[in-house]
């Protein structure tokens, strides 16, 4: 859910922006780099819940841990690896999450397009 309330705004805003400088509506592609950026963003900030449900789910059963409380476990990556353990892994999530959201949100907004054309002629 944090991801998403990152990402999806992001995108929606990345997107608004670009149409107004160029004063028309995106194209697929540029919705694609518009996701591409957004959900770059959002796994950089988000890295440190991810890594504190990984602790979580890779936890021995019945260790503190394992409980799932998300405070907790980030707070002991803090105080063992500091923000550095925080955001492991960020720049290969980063980079998934980008190609990804490129893909994804690229085709979703392709889709969504097509939708809306064939909706227009059978009107």
């Amino acid at each position: 859910i944090p991801f998403s309330l990152v990402q999806f705004p992001l995108w929606e805003s990345l997107k608004a922006l670009w149409s107004w400088r160029q004063d028309h509506v995106v194209d697929s592609w540029q919705s694609a780099v518009c996701g591409a950026f957004a959900g770059g963003f959002a796994a950089a900030v988000t890295t440190p819940l991810d890594v504190a449900k990984t602790r979580i789910m890779l936890a021995k059963a019945g260790s503190s841990t394992a409980s799932g409380n998300v405070l907790s476990a980030l707070h002991r990556v803090w105080r063992s690896q500091g923000l550095a353990g925080l955001f492991a892994g960020v720049f290969p999530r980063i980079t998934a999450i980008s190609l990804g959201g490129f893909i994804f949100l690229g085709t979703y907004d392709q889709t969504h397009n097509l939708l809306l054309e064939v909706g227009r002629k059978s009107s």
